[in-house]
């Protein structure tokens, strides 16, 4: 089964299709449009988004939280948001190699000895002050657009984008956490009744 490539979606090899295009013109095609020229936007602005999210985390006392394993933090972080931004893009889900980064940052904090709680809370500081960085250009852009409907439209759909990938990140994050936490600790054996 081939795709439709106005629609996109996935080919019968499996491979991502093209971008939803819709005529201009139309809200779905004007909101498509305005998605795509934010995303440029914050692609072009990532450095200083990137830096905003690292000092959202130390100031909350965290940074060392994700610093754990190869990466340092801003390398750690500027990876997410290249995948947010990517997944906003593309209007898609996080891929399985990305989930399974997260389950291999989890873990590592896992085996540092680091409370669950202070990781989650470390991502929960980071994605804030990212969000909080995309809307402030969203709004910036949008007022330019002169188009309120719009404006109220994209954020609310790239939020609910958000939420639902914090979601899966920390799922994925406590994921790791819990096998490698678990798995380390010994085995008591009930005895039978």
């Amino acid at each position: 089964m081939g795709m439709d490539p106005e629609i996109g979606g996935h080919d019968a090899d499996g491979r991502m299709g093209v971008l939803l295009h819709l005529p201009v013109g139309t809200i779905a095609g004007d909101s498509a449009a305005l998605r795509a020229e934010l995303v440029h936007a914050l692609r072009q602005r990532r450095p200083v988004a990137v830096d905003e999210m690292v000092q959202a985390v130390r100031r909350a006392g965290l940074a060392g939280l994700l610093d754990v394993g190869d990466l340092a933090i801003e390398q750690r972080l500027d990876a997410a948001v290249g995948i947010t931004l990517s997944a906003w893009e593309r209007n898609r889900t996080l891929h399985a190699s990305e989930l399974e980064e997260l389950r291999t940052l989890g873990a590592a904090v896992a085996r540092a000895g680091v409370p669950l709680w202070r990781l989650l809370t470390a991502v929960q500081s980071a994605a804030q002050a990212g969000w909080q960085y995309a809307v402030e250009h969203a709004v910036a852009l949008l007022d330019s657009a002169q188009r309120p409907g719009l404006a109220g439209r994209l954020i609310a759909d790239l939020s609910v984008d958000l939420f639902a990938m914090v979601g899966r990140i920390e799922a994925q994050i406590a994921a790791g956490y819990g096998e490698t936490r678990f798995a380390s600790e010994p085995k008591v054996l009930l005895p039978r009744p």
